[in-house]
């Protein structure tokens, strides 16, 4: 099997400790300044900063399934299939189902780590509502994630934007939301869980490596 090449010439660590210090923290990052741009933005451009921070939501939970998906079937080297596509809505799905039902040691082992990622398995175990990705990750899957703002005859301003996209097949996908600021800050806060339980995993991952004084 040919060598793999990882990105800017770096080491297969080397590209496990990048990922985790800036692709999976990236979401997290946007969405913060994104919302605390929103506190003294315009009313209509509040509308496009939550669909903003509703797109790096998005992002964190395929991050997260890519993470996931990585350690849970070590067919190849992790830092491999993080080079991988990233995951769509029919792996969210079955992710959701397992969030949901297997214990945080459940998790751990599944994911071949130890206690040092228990919390992250914990903060997992302990989302209420992850169906709220599922349209996102739908939307951002089939074809290019696209913020709509409806627009209006009347001089009001917008209170929802919607996610659309359009599929391989032509069929247009959109999904309604809102746009109060409550509604940004809960996107945000489940973009930074999302993004810090990958990093949780992923870092585990990367401890018990080094730890373990390997290499390759």
């Amino acid at each position: 099997m040919p060598a793999i090449s990882y990105p800017a010439g770096l080491g297969e660590l080397q590209f496990v400790e990048s990922y985790l210090k800036s692709i999976l923290r990236k979401p997290q990052v946007a969405a913060d300044a994104a919302l605390r741009t929103l506190v003294l933005a315009a009313a209509a451009d509040r509308v496009m900063l939550t669909a903003l921070i509703a797109e790096q939501l998005a992002e964190s939970g395929r991050r997260l399934l890519a993470v996931h998906g990585a350690l849970a079937d070590r067919t190849y080297a992790v830092a491999r299939s993080l080079l991988g596509p990233l995951p769509g809505v029919a792996a969210w799905a079955e992710f959701e189902q397992l969030a949901g039902t297997l214990d945080p040691e459940q998790m751990t082992r599944r994911l071949g780590l130890g206690d040092s990622a228990l919390e992250s398995a914990r903060r997992l175990r302990a989302q209420s509502d992850l169906s709220l990705v599922t349209p996102l990750i739908q939307a951002a899957e089939a074809g290019g994630f696209m913020s709509l703002v409806p627009v209006s005859e009347s001089r009001r301003a917008p209170v929802e934007f919607w996610v659309a996209s359009t599929s391989r097949e032509g069929e247009a996908v959109s999904f309604p939301f809102g746009a109060l600021e409550a509604d940004a800050a809960s996107l945000a806060d489940l973009t930074a869980d999302l993004s810090s339980i990958a990093c949780g995993f992923l870092g585990a991952y990367l401890e018990a490596r080094r730890g373990a004084g390997r290499k390759d």
